[in-house]
């Protein structure tokens, strides 16, 4: 048999064309809008009031990297100054976290890193210097 009498497949898609993204589809403007947060938020462990602020966000609104925030915690926030303690927990807002879910991060909390001191490359290497 020969096959020749058998038809070539055809691709799934037509090749050139690229699928119309679903926000199109329904109608949502493409761009995703900036959601809105709290300034801070309070919360007490063991009898002492803490206040906690964003220091930072990572993560994009197109899902290609993992939303993190950079809480930093006070106790006297009217001081100001540096948080005393700080800690990477994943979220988008302030907003969103629980009191149950910031509590936890307190309790992972660590003082911030100094600035003005750099770390070193290889931070276990000795000062040992093999002949």
């Amino acid at each position: 048999m020969s096959d020749s009498h058998h038809p070539k497949p055809r691709p799934a898609r037509p090749q050139g064309r690229k699928p119309t993204p679903a926000r199109a589809l329904s109608g949502e403007p493409s761009v995703p809008s900036v959601e809105s947060d709290a300034a801070e938020a309070k919360v007490e462990v063991d009898g002492v009031a803490w206040t906690v602020r964003v220091q930072g966000r990572s993560g994009r609104a197109s899902g290609a990297s993992a939303p993190l925030l950079l809480l930093g915690f006070w106790k006297d926030v009217e001081a100001g100054g540096e948080p005393l303690l700080e800690a990477l927990v994943a979220g988008r807002t302030l907003e969103g976290q629980s009191i149950e879910a910031l509590e936890a991060a307190l309790a992972i909390a660590q003082e911030p890193a100094d600035p003005a001191r750099k770390t070193p490359f290889f931070q276990g290497a000795g000062q040992v210097r093999r002949k």
